[in-house]
């Protein structure tokens, strides 16, 4: 994997001996400043220091001890990082933390390292003593129920108040960094918090006790860490699983899936315990991004191309019955977010999730629902039985989360007959396979097929690798006959193998709504909406967009007038 990261191993009596150093100047130091796109790490083995210089930061004159610019973290002598830099793909801080990125060989896979920032020996050994010894310095709380993210405001209040206390010449921006590091070790998932807290980070498993937790990164992939949970530790994972989510999870309730805020990150846990799982517990955390990726995000790292873009915001903004399909952890969540961003404000939009993984708008009319996971066997409020009485809350937009049982699929297909217009995720690996499940697993009659409009099918080509992209959009094929709706079949509107050609079908949804609206010429408003995108990198506001699109009439009849 390509290197991110510039390594300079300085000798024992810094720029003195250094052959590197000619005229006043460190020669080694000052190629690696002129790439300037890579961070720099100078190592100080015989004083257990690293420092780095950050792409993002001021271009430092000179070495940390002649110059300012750079972050000095204390790890120690003895520490066997020093003998993996050399492997190392890139480093980053993440909060109070400093992240490692290594090569692992040939297994496909990075490996993770993360130690606190701290700037001396010092600093390191009174960390380890708050750590240790928190315990006989928090203040005692009784009856009260504390989320995570309360208990962790508290206690790094009462640390660093402690540490004022004792040990006032501490200034504050250290004691703070230190109370967090401090904090987030009282956790049961406190190894976790620095990947956690990572934007990067997509999603974190672990496969049961003293088995090492790996993850999934945006840019690197799947990466290894040697972060390991004992037998004995399960139990207050579960405990935690427990008190923050009010759910069961237990032998009579085995498996449970619940949204966790945690420290201001949005996390979806799914965990299974015996006799599901054959092991103590297993866990897949998924982080939500602070920032949810737009449109143009997606564009510009290749998830959608502008032509597919183009079809889904007039399919969205039309209001059609849009189903986003693919295999686990291909992005359908994120588009479906995407798309909801770019809805106009005037939209009463209803949410039914069992995992609230929309997202709240600024100026936006939503009523977001949760409903029980359907594994829950405790379950009192049904996402069927909601999708029901949707028809008397009178949205605009329904959109669904998650479509995975057959009441569901009976549930979404019974509001669309209804006049219901909504946009849901759906497991399967293409529009054909989703559509002969419906139709054979799930018991919906073919003709009720030609209530939906369009199915986005997305990919991940290589498991564990961050790539995911828009494969196709299948629109619905259909028409009447004596009166009734009949499903005519599919046709491959985009296909990422051919992505400048659209392929239009006389009888699909596209040219049926413009010929209800006697528009002549379709693909106008389509030539326009790619114009739109192809403008991204000028900041066009898709919600703006949206609404003036609406203003011609409807959508379709959109001409250009591009609002920015």
């Amino acid at each position: 994997m390509k290197q991110e990261a510039i390594i300079i191993h300085c000798p024992v009596d810094r720029c003195e001996v250094c052959r590197e150093r000619t005229e006043s100047i460190c020669q080694k130091l000052h190629a690696s400043i002129e790439e300037n796109d890579k961070t720099i790490v100078l190592t100080e083995k015989n004083r257990g220091l690293l420092h780095l210089w950050f792409p993002e930061s001021a271009l430092p004159d000179d070495a940390p001890w002649y110059s300012d610019g750079w972050e000095s973290v204390f790890i120690g002598p003895d520490n066997g990082l020093f003998h993996d830099l050399d492997e190392l793909v890139d480093v980053y801080c993440v909060g109070p933390y400093l992240c490692f990125f290594m090569n692992q060989g040939d297994t496909h896979q990075v490996r993770y390292m993360c130690i606190p920032i701290v700037r001396t020996s010092l600093e390191l050994s009174l960390l380890n003593d708050l750590s240790s010894e928190f315990k006989s310095f928090l203040k005692p709380i009784s009856g009260v129920r504390e989320q995570a993210t309360g208990q962790q405001s508290r206690v790094m209040k009462e640390i660093s108040d402690y540490v004022q206390q004792h040990i006032p010449e501490i200034n504050e921006n250290t004691r703070t960094r230190l109370s967090q590091i401090a904090a987030h070790s009282t956790n049961i998932l406190g190894p976790l918090i620095p990947i956690l807290l990572d934007e990067f980070t997509e999603e974190v498993y672990f496969d049961g006790p003293d088995t090492a937790v790996y993850f999934d990164h945006q840019k690197f992939g799947r990466c290894i860490t040697s972060i390991t949970y004992s037998t004995d530790e399960v139990p207050r994972i579960i405990t935690f699983i427990r008190a923050e989510s009010n759910l069961h999870l237990d032998r009579g309730n085995p498996s449970l899936k619940m949204e966790l805020n945690l420290l201001g990150i949005i996390l979806r846990l799914s965990a299974s315990v015996p006799p599901l799982s054959t092991e103590a517990l297993y866990l897949e955390i998924r982080r939500a991004r602070r920032e949810p990726f737009s449109i143009k995000s997606l564009i510009e790292n290749n998830t959608i191309t502008q032509e597919a873009a183009a079809i889904l915001i007039l399919a969205i903004v039309s209001r059609l019955n849009i189903t986003i399909t693919g295999g686990p952890g291909t992005g359908k969540t994120t588009l479906l977010n995407a798309l909801d961003m770019i809805t106009p404000q005037w939209w009463r939009k209803i949410y039914i999730e069992d995992a609230i993984e929309s997202r709240a708008l600024v100026n936006q009319h939503q009523v977001r629902l949760q409903v029980n996971p359907v594994d829950d066997r405790h379950k009192m409020l049904n996402k069927s039985e909601e999708i029901v009485k949707c028809l008397h809350r009178s949205p605009d937009y329904l959109i669904l989360g998650e479509i995975q049982t057959a009441e569901h699929s009976q549930a979404l297909f019974q509001a669309l007959a209804a006049g219901l217009r909504s946009i849901q995720t759906c497991h399967s690996d293409s529009a054909s396979s989703l559509i002969s499940r419906w139709n054979i697993g799930h018991d919906i009659e073919k003709s009720n097929l030609g209530m939906m409009d369009l199915i986005v099918t997305l990919e991940r080509p290589k498991p564990g690798e961050s790539l995911r992209y828009v494969k196709e959009v299948v629109e619905i094929r259909k028409g009447m006959k004596d009166g009734l709706l009949e499903f005519l079949g599919t046709n491959v509107l985009y296909d990422s193998a051919n992505p400048k050609v659209i392929h239009w079908a006389p009888d699909g949804v596209f040219q049926n709504l413009a010929r209800s609206l006697d528009i002549k010429n379709h693909e106008i408003v389509i030539s326009a909406l790619i114009e739109a995108v192809q403008n991204c990198n000028e900041t066009i506001d898709f919600e703006k967009l949206s609404e003036r699109m609406w203003s011609y009439g409807h959508p379709m009849k959109f001409t250009g007038a591009i609002i920015r």
